[in-house]
């Protein structure tokens, strides 16, 4: 994209606020408050907005003290530091006008203005009136690593299937997707998994693993990620119990369903393109680089 120069001159004095970007540093509780709060009132005006990310993860945690518990007190980004470092938000295109209304107009967030002019189409990025943390949308499905998408507005959309966070499958697959995986991810898959059983179909307040085993097995390159990831989040794990930092029992918990999880996906039937796709294997990319804005 071929931007003019008078707009870079215009917004250059407030270009990229994003390089300013902190981690959330108040109280858990008032980020929750103040980010519901830009959720419910979306949804108020039949907007659809979803929390993603760690902070859903939090979120979803709600009936299990214990998960809340280890995901902050494992040290997602290190010990001493914030656990979460913005809010990530989920939404529908056919939608973009009417959530930039409400960020703008009603809720009073700051605009990202040199961000949202590059790549406004796909991802919008805010700043709260007060406490000034990030917020970042992205419309119809997360492209990193490998895409996992939200459908269309009133067509097959998944936004609706859960309130005010992405549903699980979908969190699962967020964090699945990541080729170059980190601690932070891998502790927030351990807790998705201590807080939720599987299921082979969509139940309330459980893993769809029979969707996502779905989506993994008709792309190789996201499948090969996905399961080196849940490796990974396995050895992670067996370090936490002998640190004594994750209890045997709820160790047994994650161990359990991790194997059930890697279990439904390896006895998923794969689809053509998934198996012409293994064919080539890792002697091409498989992957989309991921770079910062």
């Amino acid at each position: 994209m071929i931007i003019p120069t008078l707009i870079v001159q215009q917004t250059f004095e407030e270009i990229d606020l994003s390089i300013q970007r902190k981690p959330v540093t108040i109280q858990n509780e008032q980020f929750l408050a103040e980010s519901l709060a830009i959720v419910e009132a979306a949804q108020k005006k039949n907007i659809v907005i979803r929390v993603l990310g760690g902070f859903a993860i939090y979120i979803h945690s709600d009936k299990c003290p214990e998960c809340r518990m280890l995901q902050l007190g494992l040290g997602r980004l290190g010990a001493g530091k914030p656990p979460f470092t913005d809010l990530d938000l989920a939404g529908y295109n056919k939608q973009w006008n009417d959530i930039k209304s409400l960020f703008e107009k009603d809720c009073k967030l700051k605009p990202d203005r040199m961000v949202n002019a590059l790549f406004g189409g796909n991802r919008l990025v805010y700043f709260h009136p007060t406490s000034n943390f990030p917020i970042d949308v992205f419309f119809d499905k997360l492209e990193f690593s490998h895409d996992v998408t939200f459908g269309e507005f009133k067509k097959n959309g998944r936004l609706e299937l859960d309130y005010p966070t992405l549903d699980l499958a979908d969190l699962v697959l967020e964090k699945l997707q990541i080729h170059q995986i980190n601690k932070k991810d891998l502790i927030d898959i351990l807790v998705l998994l201590l807080g939720h059983e599987l299921t082979m179909e969509f139940k309330p307040d459980c893993i769809d693993a029979g969707y996502i085993s779905g989506v993994l097995s008709d792309d190789w390159g996201f499948w090969y990620d996905a399961t080196n990831n849940l490796k990974s989040t396995a050895e992670l794990g067996m370090q936490f119990v002998n640190e004594q930092k994750i209890p045997q029992e709820s160790w047994k918990i994650m161990k359990q369903r991790l194997d059930q999880l890697n279990q439904i996906i390896a006895e998923r039937e794969k689809t053509p393109k998934w198996k012409i796709r293994e064919k080539v294997g890792t002697k091409k990319p498989w992957f989309t680089e991921v770079g910062d804005i």
